[in-house]
């Protein structure tokens, strides 16, 4: 937890740095979607396996372009991540739901229409409601099952993609992965994991 809290503050700090240039070069806020698809690094105590699962991440985003090629990109998202379980002949599924909030450095590696991106930064979660739904049987709350998860974890974020810069609009598509940093309950030792695939539309409001 305090490397990614130390690599938020290093973020915020380059950012900062750039705001007065900023306002030259442009803001972009708009709301985009998506595909996580999760994983769990290992296996949660009393059961015998677990499966990847895949869920939706609809969100906020604001870039803050700070440099011709350089711009620092914060988000505020819902994000489910979910795994599917077996304990003998028992099988269901864990489902986590988190306010996420990414912070991350970014380069656009060209100008003009089409634009490449790569960035890198660090992403707060903040937990919302987490269920144990087994088949067939209506959904519980963690706690009532013995799990006490943490309402807030961490995770790195490594991503990249296109961006599609129109006269008033831009359109993107990226690919991020989201390492985990701290564990998910407590008394274990599984992170969250996850590829998560976005699509957003943002408005240009300077620059």
């Amino acid at each position: 937890m305090n490397r990614a809290m130390f690599a938020t503050a290093v973020v915020l700090c380059l950012g900062f740095a750039g705001i007065s240039d900023a306002q030259a070069q442009g803001l972009t806020l708009g709301a985009q979607g998506g595909y996580n698809y999760a994983q769990l690094s290992d296996v949660p105590t009393g059961l015998d396996e677990v499966g990847d699962k895949g869920s939706f991440v609809v969100g906020a985003f604001l870039d803050v372009q700070f440099h011709e090629t350089l711009f620092l990109g914060l988000e505020a998202n819902y994000v489910e991540y979910k795994n599917e379980w077996t304990l003998l002949t028992e099988t269901g599924v864990i489902k986590q739901a988190y306010i996420q909030a990414p912070i991350y450095l970014g380069a656009r590696l060209m100008t003009g229409m089409l634009q490449p991106v790569v960035y890198g930064g660090a992403t707060a979660n903040f937990e919302t409601t987490c269920k144990i739904d087994p088949d067939n049987l209506s959904a519980e709350d963690c706690s009532t099952e013995g799990i006490d998860t943490e309402s807030v974890t961490w995770n790195a974020v490594f991503g990249g993609g296109i961006n599609i810069a129109l006269p008033m609009i831009v359109l993107s598509a990226d690919l991020r992965y989201n390492l985990g940093l701290s564990k998910a309950a407590e008394g274990e030792d599984s992170k969250w994991n996850s590829w998560m695939g976005l699509v957003g539309i943002g408005i240009r409001l300077g620059g």
